[in-house]
């Protein structure tokens, strides 16, 4: 051994207790039975919470005991629960609710992907594919219902964090259009239109499916209504909205290959050249969280996506016209990372 001691029964034990995947798969399972909302009304035991989700009593306390462990959930006395702080967040309709990103987690089709991790090691390839036979975009394009899943937790994530997000970037207060690309059912885009009422208009775009969903949206109809927010079905790769002041993404860039976003930023800036492009990322590097790690890991199993480093972003945008002018911070795991078109000679 490299070290100058030997492993001792702690060291196996310590390395015993990460082995276990339960609770991520509990807090899933949690959200799917509907615990927190039950347990908005006060503290049951778990036998009585058995009764009103229609659980098993034993593998439910198991699951509960397991949690509260772990801060989701309180017990207050023997197997009797409250919610806390974290498990109000696992109830529908709660503010900033991840009850969707629960929900998701324990997809079984997600599951099936870590499966083949090892796999992937040695392929190179995303474990969806791995798993599915098919890229994980095809996959949701093909399932109407994991689809859903897909896009209420990513918009549930979004909702979350995206005032915060957009209230970091004072420069959206200069007006103008304002493009969201692959911006979902227009969470983080209603969030620029609502904290800066200068921006003159927004255009939300996406793939066909998606924009279908936002068109019936309740949080967009008065934005649509007003002519404030279009829409724009389509693949970005292919055509991006025109007459644009300012591109963003969000949670965008490090679902795609150096290759694919170069082609993105040459669409852009070929369709509004004078237009900056901002990008809400997570950035790598020697401070990154263990948030950043474990959602670089899941990029890889989905997608073989990457969360780039600030110089390889600078990279990329630089091959695709830009330049890389700032990275802001925010009171989140993300960054704003900006640039700016690049004068042709």
């Amino acid at each position: 051994m490299s070290e100058s001691h030997a492993a001792d029964a702690a060291d196996a034990f310590a390395l015993s207790q990460l082995m276990f995947p339960t609770t991520a798969v509990c807090i899933s399972v949690a959200a799917r039975h509907g615990l927190a909302d039950v347990l908005a009304e006060g503290s049951l035991s778990a036998g009585q919470l058995a009764e009103r989700t229609g659980t098993d009593e034993v593998q439910l306390g198991k699951v509960l005991r397991l949690l509260a462990e772990e801060g989701v959930f309180r017990e207050v006395g023997p197997d009797v629960f409250a919610n806390s702080r974290l498990s109000h967040l696992l109830r529908k309709g709660f503010p900033r609710s991840q009850h969707a990103m629960a929900t998701l987690v324990g997809e079984p089709w997600l599951w099936n992907s870590w499966s083949k991790l090892s796999e992937g090691l040695a392929s190179g390839r995303p474990g969806f594919e791995l798993a599915h036979g098919m890229a994980l975009w095809a996959y949701l394009a093909g399932d109407a219902a994991a689809g859903v899943v897909f896009n209420d937790a990513m918009r549930d994530f979004s909702e979350a964090l995206s005032d915060l997000v957009a209230s970091s970037y004072p420069a959206f207060t200069d007006g103008g259009v304002v493009a969201d690309l692959g911006g979902g059912t227009g969470t983080y885009l209603r969030a620029i239109l609502r904290t800066y009422p200068s921006v003159e208009r927004g255009v939300l775009a996406d793939l066909p499916a998606v924009i279908e969903q936002a068109e019936t949206s309740p949080e967009l109809a008065e934005l649509l209504a007003s002519g404030r927010l279009g829409l724009h079905g389509g693949d970005f790769f292919d055509a991006v909205p025109a007459g644009v002041d300012v591109y963003v993404v969000k949670q965008v860039m490090h679902s795609w290959d150096d290759d694919s976003i170069i082609r993105l930023l040459r669409r852009c800036r070929e369709t509004s050249p004078e237009a900056t492009f901002v990008a809400a990322e997570f950035v790598r590097d020697t401070k990154a969280s263990r948030f950043v790690k474990n959602f670089d890991l899941i990029m890889t199993i989905t997608m073989n996506g990457n969360i780039r480093t600030e110089a390889q972003y600078a990279t990329v945008f630089e091959k695709g016209g830009y330049e890389l002018t700032s990275v802001l911070p925010t009171d989140t795991a993300f960054s704003l990372v900006e640039a700016r078109p690049v004068a042709r000679p």
